[in-house]
């Protein structure tokens, strides 16, 4: 049975996603690594034709604002598309880098999507990498605060 009904309904498009490095080991330590993970969670939710909201990569974990055409079937697909892409990409010798699940929150208005948005792009200013969410290079912040336009995040909502 999958968390929270996720495996079934189909009717939600629109979710948070958090999933986390085993042991919460900072693994995402260098931007080439980043970069590169950001470049694996672009592909994969375009080749379930979803849409990236926003997302924001920091060295043990990462969120995502998603939209998939299928809700959370698509969803667990793409998620387990991009954990295994990572993991056999970038870390071949070593056996797993995720958690084995993720956590998702299905977003129903836009409110709830400002509240996550907010959440998530604050995190880099939270650990100290930053002291303004929109000088993080590896998150959807500066396209949403400026209204910038970027070739990782598809602002049609």
């Amino acid at each position: 049975m999958g968390l929270r009904g996720r495996s079934t309904s189909t009717d939600q498009t629109t979710f948070f996603v958090t999933t986390t490095v085993r042991g919460w080991e900072q693994i995402f330590d260098t931007d080439d690594r980043l970069s590169q993970l950001r470049e694996i969670i672009v592909k994969a939710v375009s080749q379930r034709d979803g849409r990236l909201y926003g997302y924001v990569l920091m060295p043990n974990h990462f969120h995502m604002v998603v939209w998939v055409e299928g809700g959370g079937p698509i969803l667990s697909d793409m998620v387990r598309d991009i954990k295994s892409l990572s993991s056999r990409m970038m870390f071949p010798d070593r056996h797993g880098i995720w958690m084995p699940r993720f956590d998702d929150v299905a977003l129903y208005s836009e409110k709830q999507l400002s509240v996550k948005l907010a959440y998530m792009h604050n995190n880099p200013v939270r650990a100290g990498l930053v002291c303004r969410p929109e000088d993080y290079q590896y998150s959807s912040a500066r396209e949403w605060s400026t209204g910038e336009t970027s070739p990782f995040v598809d602002p049609r909502l």
